[in-house]
C-alpha cells in the first residue's frame, strides 16, 4: 500500500490572529492570548485538512510506492502547477541507486482532483529494484499565495476560512470547559457543512 509523508510543513496560515479577533469582536490590541490563537489556528487548519483531504496551505509531500503503475494518484489537493514541484525518484533495477526520472516520461494531470501522474505517449516506466518504497514521488499541494495583490492573500476558499474562524472561536469561548470537562459546544451541522463541498474523494486511477 502507498504511504504518504509531509516533507515540508506549511509556513503560514490562511487566517491571521487579527482576522480571528475581528470575528470574535475583540480589540486588535488585545494581545495576551496571541500565542494561544496562533497555535489553535494551526491545530484547526490541520483538522480541516484531515477532514477534507486537502492542503489548506502549500506543503511538500512524498508518496512512497513499491513500483510504478499506469496512473499514480497524488492523494492531496490542490496539486501545484509550478514547474519542478513534482519530482519522481526510483531505485535502479540493476544498481539499486536512487535515480531521478526524466519529466519527459510522464505527464502531471493537475486538472483532476486528486491529481495524477500519467505515463506519456510511447513511454515506458523503468524497471525498479524489488524492494519496498522503490518509487518516491515528491509533490507540492495547497492553496497558493496570490502575490498579485498587496498584501499577498491566500487563495484558500472563504468557506474554509470561515470554518477555521468558527472552530477556533468555539475553542476560545469554551476554553474553560475544554480544560476541565472537554469541549461542550462545538460548531454544529451548518458550520461543518462549510467543508462538505471541498472534501476530496478517492477515485479509481
Amino acid at each position: 500500500m502507498p504511504s504518504l509523508r509531509i516533507v515540508t510543513e506549511a509556513t503560514g496560515e490562511p487566517i491571521t490572529v487579527d482576522d480571528l479577533k475581528l470575528h470574535l469582536g475583540l480589540d486588535s490590541t488585545f494581545g495576551s492570548m496571541d500565542n494561544w490563537f496562533n497555535s489553535n489556528i494551526t491545530a484547526a487548519r490541520k483538522e480541516a485538512e484531515n477532514r477534507i483531504g486537502r492542503a489548506v496551505m502549500p506543503q511538500t509531500f512524498k508518496l512512497f510506492l513499491d513500483n510504478f503503475s499506469t496512473s499514480i494518484l497524488l492523494p492531496v489537493a490542490p496539486l501545484s502547477t509550478a514547474s519542478g514541484d513534482v519530482v519522481i525518484t526510483f531505485l535502479d533495477s540493476v544498481s539499486g541507486d536512487s535515480t531521478t526520472l526524466g519529466s519527459s516520461v510522464y505527464r502531471v494531470d493537475s486538472d483532476s482532483e486528486p491529481g495524477r501522474i500519467i505515463l506519456d505517449y510511447e513511454q515506458e516506466w523503468p524497471e525498479v529494484y524489488p524492494v519496498r518504497n522503490a518509487v518516491q514521488v515528491q509533490f507540492v499541494a495547497g492553496y497558493k499565495l496570490n502575490t498579485a495583490v498587496t498584501p499577498a492573500t491566500n487563495t484558500c476558499p472563504e468557506a474554509i476560512k470561515t470554518w477555521l474562524k468558527m472552530r477556533v472561536a468555539s475553542l476560545y469561548e469554551n476554553r474553560e470547559a475544554f480544560n476541565v470537562r472537554g469541549v461542550q459546544s462545538q460548531p454544529g451541522q451548518f458550520v461543518d457543512g462549510l467543508l462538505d463541498s471541498y472534501k476530496l474523494f478517492e477515485v479509481d486511477p
